[in-house]
């Protein structure tokens, strides 16, 4: 289904993505795909509902014994020293 059908019957869409998933173009180049929710659960790895993973845990992992707050506070500090060494651009008033 291209984009431009896609947008003309969203409804079409929906019913056909209850039977198999719907690849929808762009420019004829696969763009999205259309699933309904029980196909999008099955492909879906599980996540456990007690997960208490932090930012941190999910953007880089932490070295052994390593204190949260520590690596925090060390990147907020990487922050602040590349902002005082940037002083814009000039401009002509």
């Amino acid at each position: 289904m291209t984009a431009r059908e896609f947008n003309q019957s969203v409804a079409r869409a929906q019913r056909l993505a209850e039977e198999e998933p719907v690849l929808i173009t762009r420019r004829g180049e696969p763009a999205y795909v259309l699933l309904s929710i029980g196909a999008y659960e099955r492909l879906r790895p599980a996540v456990s509902t007690e997960d208490t993973r932090s930012f941190l845990d999910v953007i880089r992992p932490l070295p052994e014994g390593a204190d949260p707050d520590d690596v925090f506070g060390q990147i907020m500090d990487e922050i602040a020293a590349d902002r005082s060494r940037d002083f814009g651009r000039e401009t002509d008033l």
